[in-house]
């Protein structure tokens, strides 16, 4: 007689199930197609292979649907030997909607801020901390960002100008160096 016992020995895990390793690919296959359809700017800032990046090309040549969908199962093929998690990441800081993008935004606004109240050190900080290349231009945009602050306080009422202001170029700026490695 056997016991219920004896039978738990005789199944082992073997890994994944047919259907989980199905859901996983098509997971890849969706990221690599976010991806592909990512602007050239956006796609270069991602850590990928060139294996990824040659597939990514060959994806805007193709015009055929049914070729289009064969090769979106290449991209998924080829996405299981990148760093899955890095290019998650990559992607989350360029996503308005993810905590990694805001994350971000609020740490480049601190940086803002510092650098235009608190001066020489924030800004030699800042240029250490992210190798900036051009720091004339970079404390040029300071200079105008305080200038515009010391205005604004002096006289609140006045009308914003339009287009954009000096503490905007600044933040564009930040952006430049901060952002996509942080």
């Amino acid at each position: 007689m056997t016991h219920p016992t004896d039978y738990e020995d005789e199944f082992e895990y073997s890994g994944p199930s047919k259907s989980q390793v199905k859901r996983e690919m098509h997971a890849l296959q969706d990221m690599g197609k976010l991806i592909c359809e990512l602007p050239k700017k956006q796609q270069a800032m991602l850590p990928l292979s060139d294996t990824m990046v040659q597939a990514i090309a060959e994806w805007d040549r193709i015009k055929k649907n049914e070729a289009k969908r064969r090769h979106l199962q290449y991209i998924g093929r080829v996405m299981r030997s990148e760093e899955v998690e890095a290019v998650q990441l990559a992607l989350d800081k360029l996503n308005p909607s993810s905590d990694e993008y805001n994350r971000v935004l609020h740490l480049q606004e601190k940086w803002r801020e510092r650098l235009i109240h608190d001066g020489k050190d924030a800004l030699n900080e800042f240029c250490d901390k992210y190798d900036v290349d051009d720091i004339q231009h970079f404390r040029q945009l300071i200079r105008n960002a305080v200038k515009e602050y010391k205005d604004k306080v002096a006289n609140p009422d006045a009308q914003p100008k339009t287009g954009k202001t000096a503490s905007r170029k600044l933040f564009l700026g930040i952006k430049k160096y901060y952002g996509a490695d942080s």
